[in-house]
């Protein structure tokens, strides 16, 4: 058996950003802080700031990307992926510039779930779920 499902509560560092893939699918991105504190020896509290990618695919989320801006506290769940792409760098070298194409990896929560946890104007909390399977991403974030 296998399991990769990831459950974070945080909340989001900027506005959602929607996009269209070419064949028709919207996807909505967008990052999500979560933070630690702990006492170190000194008994002085530290702290630290994790952030996440999520992607999500579907109607489903693109209707609720309105509601996802910048501070808005959310659950999301889904599957821990990883993806690579050719990343293209400008290096200056003397009056040259020397471009140089890498690979670039990118770590995504895949959200299956996104909850937003802030109380809506009716006293209501709003969800959605993907609403059919997801195709693999095509372009670079």
């Amino acid at each position: 058996m296998n399991l990769n499902q990831l459950s974070i509560i945080g909340f989001l560092g900027k506005d959602v950003e929607t996009k269209s893939l070419q064949n028709g699918t919207t996807v909505v991105k967008f990052s999500v802080a979560t933070k630690r504190s702990w006492k170190d020896n000194n008994d002085e509290w530290q702290e630290r700031t994790q952030w996440h990618q999520v992607v999500g695919f579907g109607d489903g989320f693109a209707k609720l990307a309105e509601r996802l801006a910048k501070g808005a506290h959310v659950f999301v769940q889904g599957e821990l992926t990883t993806r690579e792409y050719d990343r293209t760098i400008k290096v200056p070298n003397g009056k040259k510039v020397i471009e140089h194409q890498m690979k670039q990896l990118v770590v995504e929560l895949k959200a299956d779930t996104i909850r937003i946890l802030d109380r809506s104007s009716n006293g209501e909390r709003e969800a959605a779920e993907p609403q059919t399977a997801e195709p693999e991403m095509q372009e670079a974030p």
